[in-house]
Formats: structure tokens, sequence, C-alpha cells
């Protein structure tokens, strides 16, 4: 898989034990083990295909008006990268 500049799990390894996503419009949130997420989905695994995954559901995603897209983010993200 080309890694594209993603940051990929692996990047995360010794930074955070947990990644915890949430979304400020809807008030969804979420806490994901790091070492589990590794063992499901693989050490180069890109971060944006998993969080498309974990918010398939969102109903701003699946709503056809692109003028209030999902606003999930990973907000311990930006102090380790």
């Amino acid at each position: 898989m080309a890694r594209d500049d993603a940051i990929i799990f692996s990047d995360l390894i010794g930074k955070l034990g947990e990644l915890r996503i949430e979304c400020p419009k809807c008030g969804r949130s979420g806490r994901y083990m790091l070492a589990r997420l590794i063992a499901q989905y693989g050490r180069d695994e890109k971060l944006f295909r998993w969080t498309d995954e974990i918010t398939a559901d969102c109903p701003r995603k699946l709503a056809p008006s692109d003028s209030d897209p999902c606003g999930a983010i990973l907000p311990d993200l930006p102090k380790i990268v």
C-alpha cells in the first residue's frame, strides 16, 4: 500500500496509547486502543481510511448535501504530529 504522506498507525506507536475520535456537531465520540487497531488493521493502515470506516454511518456523511459535512476529528493528533 502506498503511503502518500498519510499518517499511518505505526507513526503513533510510542506517542499515543489510544485514539480518541469526536464530532462537535453531533456529539458522537469514542476511544480506541492503538494496539487493538494495529492488530485489526495492520501497522501500515492509513488513519483516514480508518476514520472513514468509523464514521461511515454518520448522518451528515449519508446526507446528499455537502453544506453540513461530518465534523469528526482526532483531537489528540495535532499534539503529536
